[in-house]
């Protein structure tokens, strides 16, 4: 891979220390002779060159030394007939050391050796933690984060701050404040005291969460971000929500105002029985609510006119739900009457807003061996206190088993509410 070169005019990232993960292997594990572990110990107490891409060289050792070095040690390894994951943890490094000086070519040699750690160990933290991070430093975002976040899933009882340390540092990379801000809580957690991100840069990933009232209006582009792939997400951290839509899906997406925004969908037609195509449409309100106010007095708003309505089972995805089914003969009386369904969310704001609404971003690509400056964008907090969603299906009983398992299914598996 060719070296991209990209200075965050909002970090310096260059000068963060990161732990760079050669001080998780066991020499021991690998080898015992002597000649080895005096090169392993090269590798590990030199690493404060070679651990973090710099722009100027500016040490009182000459970088293609320590390069000519590095190829040599990668080699005497490399040379091991029998091979282990601490083995290829360690020559994944001592690629992933040359990469970092520029030496290109290692960037593939890296991830090689890193995935044979992964298939040698694969309930092994380290091997998704090494490979993360080297993702992160090579601007491959996305299994970058992948990476860190199963290898938080196998964590053991005994966590290193190291992890948690490198963890914020990709995650500052990679767009994703509140995963930051949750790894540098972690670090101090387990040491003690706060890592050496956020000594350095944690008040600046403070600073990228801007906060917002509810008690004012908003227009829709300033609390909704859309991205576009195979389907089109739009999150809204003030709102604390995540939907994902297709994208031949038209949309209503409205301002907030007076406590509340509104979303609404209409998915493609379906055709009933008689081969009629039949709209319907799926509605989300959701509303900043007092203390004392009451989810069901919300949701009664809604289905009080109702007559023929019932409460049903509908989702145990969160823990404070009412749902309602609601049929009314005089609605759509000409495809078989209304079907309707209305679903009542209560969410309190969570300690870590945003970890559940946040993905991995790209640095823009620049040209290559050219420094870019790119500064992140800031991010806007959730509002504060309890929000009310209601998620509405409005349908008829001509296409109530389809346009229900459509909206089941965005339920379930394209809405993200914190």
């Amino acid at each position: 891979m060719i070296r991209n070169i990209y200075i965050l005019t909002f970090l310096t990232l260059l000068t963060v220390q990161t732990f760079a993960n050669v001080n998780h292997i066991d020499i021991a594990k690998i080898s015992n002779d002597s000649k080895l572990i005096t090169v392993f110990n090269f590798v590990k107490d030199n690493k404060q060159y070679y651990d973090h891409w710099t722009n100027e060289w500016s040490y009182d050792k000459p970088k293609e030394d320590l390069i000519n070095q590095l190829r040599g040690h990668y080699k005497s390894f490399s040379a091991l007939k029998t091979k282990n994951t601490e083995t290829y943890l360690l020559l994944g490094d001592i690629a992933h050391y040359l990469y970092n000086m520029d030496d290109t070519a290692y960037y593939s040699i890296a991830v090689k050796n890193y995935d044979e750690a992964v298939k040698s160990s694969p309930k092994d933290f380290r091997v998704y933690w090494f490979l993360g991070y080297h993702y992160a430093l090579s601007n491959v975002p996305t299994s970058a984060i992948d990476n860190f976040l199963e290898a938080e899933k196998i964590l053991p009882t005994q966590q290193p701050a190291d992890f948690w340390n490198d963890y914020a540092w990709a995650t500052a990379v990679t767009n994703m404040p509140s995963h930051c801000i949750y790894a540098m809580d972690k670090v101090k957690s387990i040491s003690g005291n706060e890592g050496s991100f956020q000594q350095q840069l944690g008040e600046t990933i403070y600073k990228r969460i801007v906060p917002v009232d509810k008690n004012q209006s908003y227009d829709k582009k300033d609390i909704w971000t859309a991205s576009q792939s195979d389907k089109t997400t739009f999150t809204s951290r003030p709102l604390g929500i995540k939907i994902i839509v297709d994208s031949i899906w038209d949309l209503q997406i409205y301002d907030y105002q007076k406590n509340q925004a509104v979303f609404i969908m209409n998915p493609p037609k379906i055709a009933n029985k008689k081969r009629r195509e039949i709209s319907y449409t799926i509605a989300l309100i959701m509303k900043t609510a007092n203390d004392k106010d009451k989810l069901s007095d919300y949701i009664n708003v809604f289905v009080s006119k109702y007559t023929d309505k019932k409460q049903i089972a509908f989702s145990d995805k969160y823990d404070k739900i009412i749902a309602y089914e609601i049929k009314d003969k005089t609605m759509y009386q000409d495809i078989g009457g209304g079907h309707l369904y209305m679903i009542g969310i209560e969410r309190d704001r969570p300690k870590y807003a945003g970890l559940l609404l946040e993905n991995p971003v790209s640095l823009p690509k620049g040209n290559s061996n050219e420094i870019t400056y790119y500064r992140a964008s800031d991010s806007k907090d959730r509002f504060k206190g309890k929000i009310f969603y209601a998620i509405m299906l409005d349908s008829c009983e001509d296409i109530n088993e389809q346009s229900f398992s459509i909206f089941k299914s965005l339920f379930d598996n394209q809405i993200i509410i914190e």
